[in-house]
């Protein structure tokens, strides 16, 4: 029996998009949502614009030259969900869970994410049926 990854809540979804100004406006328009942060990540080829929902982002992000990720997922799959994330109290702990599970990973030990002073660490499409899934610790700091 594999052991229980324990998850607090859905961290955040991403929306891969092609034009994140024009998403911010459409999003704000549709649910009267305010903006809780921006921020581009260089390394990951994004722009990203966040919106609270309860514990929960949305994050809309869009690929900074056409070569990343962002700009792959969109060309295979069209605009949408990308990514789901769940946090989690300890990533490593929750990465060696993973591991001791035969769970296909991107990452063999978590990440840093300055902004936010949190980890993270990226787990294959493939094992979740193809959504790009994501454990994180910590919480925003907004």
């Amino acid at each position: 029996m594999p052991e229980k990854l324990n998850t607090n809540f859905v961290d955040h979804i991403c929306i891969a998009v092609k034009d994140v100004k024009q998403a911010e406006k459409d999003y704000v328009e549709a649910f009267g949502w305010d903006v809780a942060y921006r921020y581009v990540d260089e390394p990951e080829k994004i722009r990203v614009v966040g919106f609270m929902v309860g514990q929960t982002a949305i994050e809309i992000m869009e690929d900074l030259d056409g070569t990343g990720n962002t700009a792959k997922f969109i060309e295979r799959s069209g605009e949408g969900v990308m990514l789901i994330s769940y946090n989690v109290d300890n990533c490593v702990k929750s990465l060696d869970i993973l591991k001791k599970n035969n769970v296909k990973l991107i990452d063999q030990k978590p990440r840093y994410f300055a902004e936010h002073d949190r980890n993270f660490a990226f787990i294959h499409p493939k094992a979740t049926h193809g959504i790009l899934t994501e454990i994180i610790d910590g919480k925003y700091q907004l």
